[in-house]
């Protein structure tokens, strides 16, 4: 009777043993699917790998209240299956996965010119005129304005910035970020009213030793693109391309038109003008366009459009405020033989 109650008690503890491993590793699986959608749900609302950045900058993003909001929406909305989709662009280190473009860093021929890109400072003033001196001393010939020159657009907001351009001494150009038309449609006003007696057109193009721009206006979220914009865009594009003199083509913009990671995308309040962001990735394309730079992610990126392999780089922000990064600036080097090199310019 001892020895098989004994070896009941054993048969009993092996079966328990057995379950218990597989209960673990269960646990170890979903708490590896919820580290991941934790991983992925950080990067889509701020365009950020966490995997490269300090836990001290993953902390400063969290400061803010809508940055919270964008965090606990993503996790609501998380999809394990989605996620496991994802999960090679947002840990991938490959060269040739999308959300990664390569840089040739190996240039022997003359520089013919820089310029600096320059995005995002909202209302940190100090910061956008340390950028400005700091793309002066480096040669800049002019400088490119991005979007969220003010943190709601109002007329005091955006004269501050435009003070700044204008003591920097550089030529400069610029288009307005989302941020930048919030005052404007809060009166009932066309959302670049304010811009527009501050800076100017909205949209236009520029040429510098035979580099052609383009900036383009984007950032109305719900609007987007107006029919006359379009047709200018056509036929500038169209002008561009058959021009056999031009030696790169590049085009800025505020709003992203595609990321790999972040959703701060055209198309993310309006859905209907995701279409309007293809058709403009097409267009670009179609006529040549080399590099297509944007903003609005508060984060240095370069990546390749997967459809049609149209390069693109966010420019990271000038602002330290909900900033994962430290704030900077783009330059980029144009050569003699019509390469060029995109760099990150932490500001100093």
């Amino acid at each position: 009777m001892l020895g098989k109650s004994t070896h009941g008690s054993s048969h009993k503890k092996n079966s328990g043993g057995v379950v218990g491993v597989v209960r673990l590793f269960l646990s170890f699986i979903i708490l590896c699917i919820l580290g991941l959608g934790l991983l992925l749900a950080f990067r889509n609302f701020s365009g950020v790998n966490p995997l490269n950045v300090s836990p001290q900058q993953i902390l400063k993003s969290f400061v803010s209240a809508d940055s919270a909001y964008a965090l606990i929406t993503s996790l609501l909305t998380f999809s394990p299956t989605d996620s496991f989709s994802k999960a090679k662009n947002a840990l991938s280190t490959d060269p040739n996965a999308a959300g990664v473009a390569e840089e040739n860093t190996d240039q022997s021929a003359p520089l013919a010119f820089s310029f600096a890109i320059i995005a995002d400072p909202h209302k940190d003033m100090t910061n956008l005129k340390r950028s400005l001196e700091q793309a002066k001393a480096a040669n800049a010939k002019f400088v490119v304005g991005i979007g969220d020159l003010s943190d709601v657009g109002t007329d005091d907001e955006l004269r501050n910035s435009k003070e700044q351009f204008d003591l920097a001494g550089l030529p400069y150009y610029v288009t307005p970020g989302d941020h930048d038309l919030w005052d404007s449609r809060d009166k009932g006003n066309p959302a670049d009213t304010n811009f527009k007696e501050i800076f100017g057109q909205p949209y236009q193009t520029f040429t510098y030793d035979k580099v052609r721009f383009l900036m383009v206006y984007n950032s109305d979220n719900y609007k987007g693109l107006d029919q006359g914009q379009l047709g200018w865009l056509d036929q500038e594009l169209k002008r561009v391309y058959a021009d056999d003199e031009a030696k790169l083509i590049f085009v800025a913009l505020a709003t992203p038109l595609f990321h790999p990671s972040s959703d701060h995308v055209m198309g993310k309040e309006t859905p209907s003008l995701k279409n309007q962001a293809s058709h403009m990735i097409d267009l670009f394309k179609k006529h040549g366009v080399d590099e297509v730079f944007a903003a609005d992610t508060h984060y240095f990126t370069r990546y390749t459009e997967p459809n049609l392999s149209l390069k693109m780089t966010t420019s990271g922000a000038t602002t330290s405020d909900r900033n994962p990064q430290s704030p900077r600036f783009v330059m980029v080097d144009v050569y003699e033989d019509n390469t060029y090199q995109v760099k990150e310019t932490v500001i100093e």
